[in-house]
């Protein structure tokens, strides 16, 4: 797999988890942006028009699953997907998420490949 020239940018406030995102994903050869909460995530995505948004549900000032519309309209004409990843697995917040905008969902603790897995599909790029 090969996600040369795919910036994609990660919102979650968990420091080791954006480290092993930020190993995992460069070593793949994406452009890796970070973000710790959800405000910081939302100027990032409007400035950077990221190909893909990896999003947690569980951020310090907004819950995750509020501003996942948000994310949607940062840019115009182009709506990045969004990759749920989160530690929720109850049946009522995959369901809110998906209505909200989630392209995907994965739940903590998460395969790397799984993720790359989805990635690959949602952004279209392949080895």
């Amino acid at each position: 797999m090969s996600l040369d020239g795919t910036k994609i940018v990660v919102i979650d406030d968990t420091p080791s988890i954006r480290t092993f995102l930020r190993v995992s994903l460069e070593y793949e050869g994406a452009e890796f942006l970070e973000a710790a909460s959800a405000r910081e995530g939302l100027e990032i995505c409007a400035r950077e028009n990221p190909d893909l948004v990896i999003l947690d549900l569980g951020l310090p000032d907004v819950d995750g699953l509020d501003i996942l519309p948000k994310i949607k309209e940062t840019q115009p004409g182009k709506k990045p997907p969004v990759l749920v990843l989160t530690v929720r697995k109850g049946r009522e917040t995959i369901k809110e998420a998906y209505d909200k905008g989630a392209d995907s969902y994965l739940t903590k603790p998460f395969v790397i490949d799984d993720l790359l897995e989805i990635i690959e599909e949602k952004v279209g790029h392949a080895a």
